[in-house]
């Protein structure tokens, strides 16, 4: 059984990231820049330093990609935090021969799934989509940043039409732009099924955007 979670841990591990460099650490750091490898052995044996290091290398990137998952910025803060309090007490685990990005997002894309088991959701058309708070009249037609906002409103709708699966696989190939052999291992399924998944994400969106985007831009 895993450890409990909790916002207490998150804000140690803030407060570890921000402070000063630990005197070990300061000795016997090199003066090249550490590998995710390496770094993640010396979280594993309580290194405070190296855990800010990670966190602030990967962070933006986690958060990113949980976002456009669940498409509220409350659930994907959580979501995020969870992931790097997972990396912090599984650091021992790290298989160094495998990106530390497709590993922090197989964490993440776990902990939605669970996120999305204990909602009892069983498709991402059923989240609740929080609208921006700069939202526009989807009928302005004029200006560029207005046009913008609408556009990324109609496609966060548009997610909503897919499966957790072909979300997925739509984040992970064009907002992370991982490789079919990276995004399967963060799946956890074969390369055939990952192509499948995208193939038909990417046929519903075509199917729900386009007349949206008619009526955007005449």
């Amino acid at each position: 059984m895993q450890p409990p979670l909790g916002s207490g841990v998150w804000t140690c591990v803030t407060q570890m990231a921000t402070a000063g460099p630990d005197v070990r650490t300061q000795r016997q750091t090199p003066t090249r820049e550490l590998t995710d490898g390496e770094l993640a052995a010396r979280v594993a044996d309580g290194d405070r330093d190296a855990a800010g290091i990670l966190i602030q290398r990967y962070q933006a990137m986690v958060r990113a990609f949980l976002l456009r998952l669940c498409v509220r910025n409350d659930v994907a803060d959580d979501l995020a935090q969870d992931t790097f309090i997972r990396m912090l007490q599984y650091a021992d685990r790290y298989d160094s021969s495998y990106p530390m990005k497709t590993w922090l997002l197989t964490i993440a894309r776990r902990l939605w799934i669970n996120h999305l088991r204990r909602a009892k959701v069983r498709k991402t058309k059923d989240i609740v989509i929080e609208p921006a708070s700069d939202e526009k009249d989807p009928a302005v037609t004029v200006g560029r940043k207005d046009r913008l906002n609408v556009t990324r409103q109609k496609l966060d709708d548009a997610m909503r039409y897919l499966t957790d699966a072909q979300k997925t696989a739509v984040v992970l190939f064009h907002q992370q732009e991982m490789s079919m052999n990276e995004m399967s291992k963060v799946m956890d399924m074969p390369v055939g099924t990952v192509k499948s998944h995208l193939h038909r994400a990417r046929a519903t969106l075509r199917q729900v955007l386009t007349p949206d985007m008619e009526t955007i831009y005449p």
